[in-house]
């Protein structure tokens, strides 16, 4: 939720739950894992404002597991660094593990982008459990000034202005903001070069490999 409208974003997200798991008994319960103790403390105003959304809202949730600030921080030459990055669930168990995903899913830069421009603060829902499909779309975002002037920087000063954590990014943070940035130059208004019709795009996931590929829906 790094960025987006938290309030209204946790209320979207338990809406949805509640609205998944209509005629099933049991409870809501929150697992919190990510956000370490860094140094500008992000993560810690990150975490209590997750915190104090979810708290505000009219359904009871249960907070049984919080992975965060102090608990998920080791140092490695007296620089913090976060234990966990990433996590999984044993969807038949609910058990959860570490987790690293090298494959982020479709269309990374798009995605990127709106995330980057501030074009929408709030979570995109972009998964349809119903069809079995990922689902992008349609939004729009501003056009970025200096963009072009942004291309033009190394990798360690887009690492250093453009990550609330330089230190402990991943060797190819600054390789994805390149393709967002390119992806924001060409697409300066996706409503008309991504989104041609209005529709979203759609994507399934072949059993073979595992890989996404786009799909007329």
């Amino acid at each position: 939720m790094d960025g987006a409208d938290v309030d209204g974003s946790v209320h979207i997200l338990v809406n949805r739950i509640q609205e998944m798991s209509v005629g099933y008994e049991g409870r809501l319960e929150l697992n919190l894992i990510g956000g370490f103790a860094d140094p500008r403390a992000h993560s810690e105003r990150l975490s209590i404002s997750i915190l104090h959304a979810f708290h505000r809202q009219m359904t009871d949730i249960d907070l049984v597991l919080a992975c965060i600030g102090d608990l998920n921080t080791t140092y490695r030459g007296g620089i913090a660094w976060p234990f966990i990055y990433g996590v999984g669930v044993y969807i038949k168990t609910g058990e959860i593990f570490p987790a690293i995903f090298p494959d982020k899913g479709p269309d990374m830069s798009l995605r990127t982008a709106r995330i980057f421009t501030n074009g929408q603060q709030q979570l995109m829902d972009i998964y349809d459990c119903g069809l079995g499909l990922m689902r992008l779309g349609p939004f729009t975002y501003p056009p970025l000034r200096g963009v072009d002037l942004w291309l033009q920087q190394s990798d360690d000063l887009i690492v250093s202005h453009l990550s609330p954590s330089p230190e402990v990014e991943p060797p190819n943070f600054s390789q994805k903001i390149r393709a967002a940035l390119n992806f924001i130059r060409k697409h300066q208004f996706p409503a008309i070069t991504v989104f041609p019709d209005g529709r979203p795009k759609f994507y399934r996931k072949i059993e073979n490999g595992g890989m996404w590929i786009e799909i007329q829906y």
